[in-house]
């Protein structure tokens, strides 16, 4: 008789503090972006062009989990996956994680760095309100590009002190994506990092540049593709030798240089016209079609398409001793904590392309979309 009486009294207690606590986050939230009820956000409520990309007032995001951690956000970068998926790229297979809600109006936008103005009662004494933080929210969440968000406590690190807002944006996604692909896929975590010979496809980008610098960290000898006006560039981060994809004898250079342990492609080059001459154990891809395949087929269709081309892909080259493999950014702590550790030692440094205001976005995007980078782009909220 007491357990019946006890639990219902246990309930409404536990539901008194949530309530408590709710009114807390939101009294401190009200406070800290001059009350306001609302924060702008850039959004589309249909995919398609970057033109649909419209500034709104939005709900500010509550607090849902325990582990949950509000950010006032001050800086955010901008990645080729955010114009993909302002086009539709994903929104079949990430419905899955969304537990097939509205995805729309879309938020993008996958790093940041910015301020806790709030927290999950979970949420350790290690991160405060008034905190400086930075890091990253899944492909599936609500994005950056939005004045607050929510991620969880596990996908944010304390804001680098040596580093400003923006740079700091800009060291998240980019250099989780180069590590994902080379840690992860490319199974750097089992290998011998000295002397592993890694030729980087396309390296002056924002994955490219976190690449190279990070596989220089671990003593790697690193080869890099790149036009003639990045070569400097590209030098300056490391790389042991540069070619200038634009020369005539481009594909005989890198095959006489013999074989490589690991390719990453980060110009989209397709392990399909890949020069026979070339010489690896594995290529990873960062241009996987899985994605593309469950939009076009479906969900299930899609999947089983997309295994059967990458399995034809690696009997081809199963006589070569060579592998094919498809590169996803990994929302893993421990990479984060191992990116972060190379950032505060200063063995990564931010390459910034280009920096926008919070109301230049649409420009932001476009100049994304452009290609052509030499590092990151960057937004400034303040």
């Amino acid at each position: 008789m007491k357990s019946m009486i006890f639990n219902p009294v246990l309930l409404n207690f536990k539901n008194m503090l949530k309530r408590a606590f709710s009114v807390y986050s939101s009294n401190y939230v009200k406070h800290s972006l001059n009350n306001k009820l609302k924060v702008k956000a850039w959004q589309t409520h249909e995919y398609g062009d970057l033109k649909n990309v419209q500034l709104d007032e939005v709900r500010i995001p509550v607090i849902r989990k325990p582990t949950d951690v509000l950010v006032q956000v001050n800086s955010a970068s901008v990645n080729p996956i955010d114009i993909l998926m302002l086009g539709g790229y994903g929104k079949t297979l990430m419905q899955v994680p969304r537990n097939w809600e509205l995805e729309l109006p879309l938020i993008v936008g996958r790093d940041f760095c910015g301020t806790i103005i709030g927290k999950g009662q979970s949420v350790c004494n290690d991160y405060k309100v008034g905190d400086e933080v930075y890091g990253f929210v899944p492909l599936y969440n609500s994005g950056t590009f939005s004045e607050a968000i929510i991620t969880d406590v596990s996908y944010l690190l304390p804001k680098p002190k040596h580093l400003t807002h923006f740079e700091s944006a800009s060291m998240v996604y980019a250099t989780m994506t180069a590590w994902s692909a080379l840690y992860v896929f490319g199974n750097m975590l089992s290998k011998q990092k000295k002397g592993l010979r890694v030729l980087i496809l396309g390296a002056s980008g924002g994955v490219g540049t976190a690449a190279i610098q990070i596989l220089k960290s671990q003593q790697c000898h690193v080869f890099a593709t790149c036009s003639e006006d990045a070569i400097p560039l590209v030098t300056d981060l490391g790389a042991d030798n540069v070619f200038n994809y634009k020369d005539q004898d481009f594909e005989q250079k890198i095959e006489q240089e013999g074989r490589y342990h690991i390719i990453l492609d980060g110009a989209r080059m397709g392990h399909q016209n890949i020069p026979k001459g070339w010489k690896f154990d594995t290529y990873i891809s960062l241009n996987s079609p899985l994605l593309k395949n469950t939009d076009q087929y479906g969900l299930l269709p899609g999947l089983a398409y997309s295994l059967s081309d990458l399995l034809e892909s690696n009997l081809k080259r199963f006589k070569d001793g060579s592998s094919i493999v498809w590169g996803f950014f990994v929302p893993s702590r421990n990479g984060f904590e191992f990116i972060n550790e190379l950032i505060t030692d200063k063995k990564i440094k931010p390459i910034i392309h280009k920096k926008f205001s919070f109301d230049q976005l649409p420009e932001a995007l476009q100049t994304v979309a452009d290609g052509h980078l030499r590092g990151k782009v960057v937004i400034d909220y303040q």
